[in-house]
């Protein structure tokens, strides 16, 4: 039986599971730096999760039928959709295929995109299997790897989700920001273990040049947007900012855990449908 949210949340180390699976976002971003800023904006994932489907369904990614699959979903307007494809190919994340028509314009997911998409993929399995002590990414493996019917399965649930189509307030500063998701898992990724009733979780000392730095930001647009979150109380520091402690609101964990265990729920269905639980 898949786990719920419910079940997850209510796990006595659920969020030290959900830090651990942070950590290994943040790993990524450092080990192919270059695939996961394309995708660390919350539109742009959403919008490679679309093309990765009609790759696996079709064994290409037709600019015109991609289109219209971004306005069936209310993802993003067609010209945004349209950059989105042409940055892949421009970054080698995507490359073009031969075609009887040219107008066609077929692209296909590079060898680094697709093992990205894989690392994902077990990123979640690996999660999953610690709540319950499963062995999801055994049978995975064992299956070969192959993510081309159950990605569709979880991305067709994905656009039926409010809560992962339409992130929470708590997260607004950051999640249209380039690098916007890989800040959220970094704040979380480096948030210490507490006492789960406690208002406010640290993180540690680290300066805005830092920050800035490693998500390839402007540091004076990222001072903006840290400054945002503070007014809200979604962050704060114990004293000078940047040169003491920075540390997230509970309801910031909070509000992370919900979204990431019901992303969970979702792909552990599509592992039940395909055989993996």
């Amino acid at each position: 039986m898949a786990l719920t949210s419910d079940v997850m949340l209510a796990h006595p180390l659920a969020h030290d599971f959900i830090r651990q699976q942070a950590a290994g976002f943040l790993s990524r971003f450092t080990e192919i730096p270059l695939v996961a800023r394309i995708f660390a904006s919350h539109q742009r994932w959403l919008l490679a999760h679309i093309a990765l489907v009609q790759y696996f369904e079709t064994g290409q990614i037709l600019p015109a039928r991609f289109f219209d699959r971004i306005e069936h979903n209310a993802v993003a307007s067609r010209n945004t959709a349209d950059a989105f494809l042409k940055e892949m190919e421009t970054y080698g994340i995507a490359d073009p295929i031969a075609a009887s028509d040219r107008r066609s314009r077929p692209l296909v997911p590079s060898d680094i995109s697709i093992n990205a998409a894989l690392n994902w993929l077990e990123l979640h399995l690996e999660t999953l299997d610690r709540f319950d002590h499963g062995n999801r990414i055994q049978k995975f493996h064992a299956s070969g790897r192959d993510m081309s019917k159950v990605h569709p399965l979880i991305t067709a649930d994905f656009m039926q989700t409010a809560e992962l189509r339409d992130q929470p307030k708590v997260f607004d500063p950051f999640i249209w920001l380039n690098n916007g998701n890989i800040i959220i898992d970094w704040l979380i990724a480096n948030s210490q273990s507490v006492d789960p009733a406690a208002e406010r979780i640290p993180v540690g000392i680290v300066s805005i040049q830092t920050m800035s730095e490693t998500f390839h930001l402007s540091r004076t647009h990222l001072t903006r947007k840290l400054l945002d979150a503070a007014k809200a109380g979604t962050i704060g520091w114990l004293g000078a900012r940047g040169r003491s402690e920075l540390w997230v609101s509970n309801a910031f964990r909070a509000e992370y855990a919900r979204a990431q265990c019901i992303k969970l729920a979702i792909i552990d269905r599509a592992c039940a449908r395909c055989g993996l639980v």
